[in-house]
């Protein structure tokens, strides 16, 4: 009986790392974005339903008139990620790099009252000079590694998100203006409600991608 349990166990966690993975193409395809939102500061934001999914997808875009390579570099600048995103209460680091991949760690509160934080270890790569994407390592995962599951076991009572990928673009348009876009499917687990998911997530996306082109932009300065 516990061998069956186990081989369930381990099956589970191989189709959720494939869902990952295939949450990534989903994610790069362009069609059925709809419109919700031009911000005052050129960002526009865009949402779709992706099938058999209780959450949406956002996608953010801005046109930048610098090298969008600061923009990626910023990106796989993981460790730098409290500095960038201006908030000590983020901790962020690279935990190695196995198959082309970097592990690294997340970890943040969430500002609402009587919720948990949340972490997560993901997989991150820059796939070319305009590409890099990132997606989640599952809980079963984790458990499976020792190295792993320590890092997560140092913060117990934080909820361990294990469904999500992201995917950062940028599409050079004339000699000296670029689009960026940056799309994000992330299920943050726990009690939340999905409305409220939706929300944070569209906080949370939109907070992350100003932060990384101011960074960017300040880059291309020095």
């Amino acid at each position: 009986m516990l061998k069956v349990i186990f081989k369930i166990l381990i099956l589970s966690s191989f189709l959720l790392l494939n869902d990952n993975l295939k949450l990534v193409e989903i994610l790069k395809d362009n069609e059925d974005w709809e419109l919700i939102d031009l911000r005052n500061d050129s960002i526009r934001v865009y949402e779709k339903s992706i099938e058999n999914m209780p959450l949406k997808a956002l996608k953010v875009e801005k046109i930048i008139n610098f090298n969008p390579d600061f923009i990626l570099q910023t990106i796989m600048d993981i460790n730098q990620y409290p500095k960038i995103m201006s908030n000590s209460d983020i901790t962020s680091f690279i935990i190695g790099q196995r198959n082309n991949m970097i592990y690294a760690y997340n970890h943040f509160p969430i500002p609402l009252p009587f919720i948990e934080d949340r972490h997560y270890i993901f997989k991150i790569r820059r796939v070319s000079k305009t590409e890099v994407y990132w997606h989640l390592v599952d809980y079963l995962e984790v458990k499976s590694n020792m190295r792993l599951k320590k890092i997560t076991d140092e913060n117990p009572s934080a909820i361990y998100m294990d469904y999500g990928a992201g995917f950062w673009e940028t599409v050079p348009l004339t000699e000296n203006l670029s689009q960026v876009s940056y799309v994000l499917y992330m299920d943050s687990g726990g009690s939340l409600s999905n409305n409220l998911n939706d929300l944070l997530t569209s906080q949370s996306i939109i907070n992350l991608y100003k932060s990384v082109l101011n960074e960017g932009y300040k880059k291309s300065k020095q």
